[in-house]
């Protein structure tokens, strides 16, 4: 797993007037103004991307000092598949420390404030699951699209991209095929980053990325200097295991013997197999209507213990290729995904 990308910010106050000045340079300016009386609404600073050979991160100027950008393209040789150093730890200081560092550079104004004084508003904790073939990933992105409900929303899709719950300001999720996104990028003219060999991106093509974004509300309940990288994982695993389930079902005597089994008493078993059962001939949503919302959340967590995944119960069946989706391997360098 990686930290994929940190937004981080700190007030102007804790800066010095010469890191302020320099700032204030940063970016084109967007204005609104009123075309009648020549009135500015508002103005506020653009992102100003600073590159070299191998990273890039973005900063702007507004009442704050505002750093962002992928913290795995700063460290070791900019892999930003895997990433390395405190990115590859899931470390989030050590990241933001090494942003602040890199813009200190750039700006040649002097120390920016400590890394204790930011206040980091995202940060994207991601995984690479390896299966066996290119296709196997658009086969399972095909699944995942269709997982809704709960904290789940397919809220956009660019190609095969799916995204969910984009615009929450506590979290959302991504996932995407990585093989064909890192050919993609590596064809942009404009792309600086690092170069992948043709036998990296041909491995890359049976990655599933699965990315989660802990955002502005997340941190707004959680001190980010204290978050440990078991957390995050944590995170990251609560999101995504449960959309997918923790176990293949052979058949439906076996999944119903697994829902009894789950459930605190026969009756609330009985009661929960006959949701699934209206699930899978009506739909969740017209299933959903048919409970009281205690008694719905009440299925849904038994369902969920007996191994059904939030994709399952969306579908009303247990989805294709399931099982080579829990059983993927997370993959964590090159040398594991060549194996």
């Amino acid at each position: 797993m990686l930290l994929d990308w940190v937004t981080v910010r700190v007030n102007l106050e804790h800066c010095t007037p010469e890191v302020r000045h320099a700032a204030a340079q940063l970016g084109d300016r967007i204005c609104r103004y009123c075309p009648k009386t020549g009135d500015i609404v508002y103005e506020t600073q653009a992102w100003d991307s600073i590159r070299s050979d191998s990273h890039q991160v973005s900063i702007r100027c507004t009442g704050d000092l505002w750093i962002q950008g992928s913290p795995a393209r700063l460290m070791g040789d900019g892999c930003a598949v895997f990433g390395s150093g405190a990115s590859h730890a899931l470390d989030v200081l050590g990241c933001v420390r090494r942003m602040i560092a890199f813009v200190t550079d750039y700006l040649g104004a002097g120390s920016l404030p400590p890394a204790e004084k930011w206040l980091v508003t995202r940060v994207d904790v991601t995984g690479n699951l390896m299966l066996g073939s290119q296709a196997e990933v658009v086969q399972a992105l095909s699944i995942l699209r269709n997982c809704e409900g709960g904290r789940y929303r397919v809220s956009q899709q660019a190609g095969d991209t799916v995204y969910w719950s984009h615009r929450s300001k506590h979290r959302s999720g991504k996932a995407y095929a990585k093989g064909p996104h890192l050919a993609y990028t590596m064809k942009k003219p404009d792309y600086t980053g690092r170069q992948y060999s043709p036998l990296e991106i041909a491995n890359a093509m049976k990655l599933l990325r699965l990315e989660l974004s802990l955002k502005r509300e997340f941190f707004a309940r959680n001190d980010w200097r204290t978050l440990t990288p078991q957390q995050l994982e944590s995170e990251w695993r609560s999101y995504f295991e449960r959309m997918i389930g923790g176990a293949e079902m052979a058949n439906e005597t076996e999944l119903k013997d697994r829902i009894l089994a789950a459930a605190p008493t026969e009756g609330q078993g009985k009661a929960a197999y006959g949701c699934w059962a209206m699930i899978q001939s009506q739909g969740w949503e017209k299933a959903r209507e048919c409970f009281s919302k205690p008694t719905w959340y009440r299925h849904l967590k038994i369902l969920r213990s007996a191994g059904l995944g939030d994709a399952d119960i969306s579908a009303g069946k247990v989805v294709a290729l399931r099982s080579k989706i829990i059983e993927a391997q997370m993959v964590d360098d090159w040398s594991q995904l060549a194996a």
